[in-house]
């Protein structure tokens, strides 16, 4: 579980701190364009952006409240997650929750002191979601890579890890 704290407190200082050299290094001097780092793949680009992923629910007048209730329910659907780290054992399991929280709490940050996330990571490559209605720019922030890589490694422990572990614990049962 130590492990898991680590992990947690370093992604979250990591994202906050990108957060603010975003803040105070990009937002002054953007002025609509972005600044390539590397070519059709990656661009810094300041956004606030007060809906959810993609800008969904932006314009929907009780998002606050709404953000804050799923916040607290992952939050506390995370945490009792967390009570099974293990990273001898179920270290990919681990690893994803651990992120599941830091990538939550780091967007509940931003909500909490500006009432909007800030997003400065741009991915020109999935420009052509700017098309769906109700979505805005790709831009995103370190957090929102935090949960999107936790969604990955839970799927991936669940899929093919999970199976394992009941095997043999199985085996183990059946042996004594």
């Amino acid at each position: 579980m130590l492990i898991g704290l680590i992990i947690i407190i370093t992604t979250l200082l990591i994202d906050q701190v990108t957060k603010q050299l975003a803040y105070h290094l990009i937002a002054p001097t953007f002025t609509g364009s972005n600044t390539v780092v590397i070519p059709k793949l990656l661009e810094l680009s300041y956004y606030e952006n007060p809906g959810a992923s993609l800008g969904f629910l932006r314009d929907y007048a009780y998002k606050d409240i709404v953000f804050f209730l799923i916040t607290i329910m992952a939050l506390v659907i995370f945490g009792y997650l967390f009570k099974d780290s293990n990273f001898k054992h179920k270290k990919v399991y681990s690893i994803s929750i651990a992120l599941f929280i830091s990538g939550t709490l780091g967007n509940a940050i931003d909500r909490a002191l500006y009432g909007f996330v800030i997003d400065f990571l741009h991915y020109p490559f999935l420009n052509f979601l700017d098309n769906i209605p109700g979505l805005s720019n790709f831009t995103n922030n370190l957090a929102d890579n935090y949960l999107s890589a936790a969604i990955v490694l839970f799927a991936i422990d669940l899929f093919f890890f999970e199976a394992k572990r009941m095997r043999k614990q199985k085996e183990v049962q059946d042996a004594t």
